[in-house]
């Protein structure tokens, strides 16, 4: 091996990697077999590029092993790929060196430009490490060429068929999504630090540390929630609890807790929260329309809760270290999206119809929709009472 600039088949047999490797400079897929890289390897890993497309909660979601991936390797290059649509997420993230934004209306060639600046300030024509968070065709082919050495996520489509098809999980027990993602390249030895999501805002950019994991929390009371957030849409219809629910619980919320009322929702929300306000006697806070990521996460940073549908909202929640109320209807939380760390409660209907997706639907395939219209608004303020324990 060491008179090999690429690690040969001999690497398949070796659990771990010696010394000889150093020697190396480039390191093949023989690497992907091995199951630990030992710490002459790991040392010799200089430049990381991580990607993840979309969609929004997927993309917040990874930002948990970004973390632990910068404590292993704190001198090397850690770029990261995604959409520009989501570039907001890692825009004042310290721990990334560069992130580079994908166009999605363009094809995978069509962002080549973005390859070659890669490949230009790296000063070679490649990464040591790619890890592929997306592992889709356009990952795919956009990562080909930049590096032999690849981890990808694994799709686990057999346990979403198995979850959506026979309401079984073939997983021995539910794995969240960022443990998926970190169990997907254990060969460098990456661990779990038992810390949360991240959302950097501007104002936290140049800080040591990441702010909301010393957040004060409020509990005791529901009283004590002084301002709760509410997120009512969703991009699939049987995501969306019924907005003359939330309407009502607003109402409730106001009139017992004193608390006041902000309404979230991006542009496509707008509809919906307009047509909840409407429905209130006292005044309330509708933010809704908002096209920026980092507005809404600085939005919930001032609400003690926010409740929601299962939706990238409820992510950046947990990002940003404030409860939530999760209100679950066609999907089921064992496809690894309930709220990563942060204090949360999910209101949900067992039903041998769920999941009947895992990701939502324009319609109910069954036409009566009792995933969501079984779902009291004293259920939901039942949880908002437990939460705040």
């Amino acid at each position: 091996v060491l008179n090999n600039s690429v690690l040969n088949n001999s690497v398949l047999n070796n659990s771990v990697l010696n010394n000889s490797v150093l020697n190396n400079s480039v390191l093949n897929n023989s690497v992907l077999n091995n199951s630990v890289l030992n710490n002459s390897v790991l040392n010799n890993i200089k430049s990381i590029l991580i990607i993840r497309l979309s969609s929004m909660g997927d993309v917040i979601l990874t930002t948990s092993l970004l973390r632990q991936i910068r404590k292993i390797f704190p001198q090397a290059r850690i770029d990261f790929l995604v959409s520009s649509t989501f570039s907001e997420i890692y825009r004042y993230n310290p721990r990334i060196s560069n992130l580079f934004e994908y166009d999605k209306s363009q094809s995978a060639f069509g962002n080549k430009h973005i390859k070659n600046e890669m490949i230009s300030s790296l000063g070679h024509s490649s990464y040591d490490v790619i890890i592929d968070l997306q592992n889709n065709l356009r990952s795919k082919v956009f990562s080909y060429g930049l590096n032999s050495v690849k981890y990808k996520v694994a799709k686990n489509r057999l346990n979403k068929l198995s979850l959506v098809y026979f309401k079984k999980s073939s997983a021995k027990s539910a794995r969240s999504i960022p443990d998926i993602y970190r169990n997907s390249i254990d060969a460098l030895r990456i661990t779990d630090d038992n810390k949360g999501l991240e959302l950097w805002l501007e104002n936290e950019k140049d800080l040591d540390k990441y702010p909301p994991f010393n957040k004060d929390i409020k509990s005791g009371v529901p009283e004590a929630f002084e301002n709760i957030a509410i997120a009512p849409g969703a991009f699939h219809f049987t995501k969306r609890w019924l907005p003359e629910r939330y309407a009502d619980l607003a109402n409730i919320l106001h009139s017992e807790f004193g608390c006041e009322i902000t309404l979230l929702g991006g542009v496509k929300d707008s509809d919906v929260c307009s047509y909840i306000s409407t429905k209130y006697d006292f005044e309330i806070n509708d933010l809704s329309g908002s096209t920026s990521i980092l507005d809404t996460a600085a939005i919930i940073d001032n609400c003690d809760l926010l409740i929601t549908n299962d939706t990238g909202v409820m992510h950046i929640a947990a990002a940003r270290q404030t409860p939530v109320v999760a209100i679950f209807g066609s999907t089921v939380t064992d496809f690894g999206f309930r709220p990563y760390r942060v204090k949360n409660i999910i209101v949900e209907k067992d039903m041998n119809c769920r999941p009947c997706t895992h990701i939502g639907r324009d319609k109910c395939p069954k036409r009566h929709f009792d995933c969501m219209e079984l779902i009291s608004t004293d259920d939901v303020v039942e949880a908002v009472k437990r939460i705040a324990e």
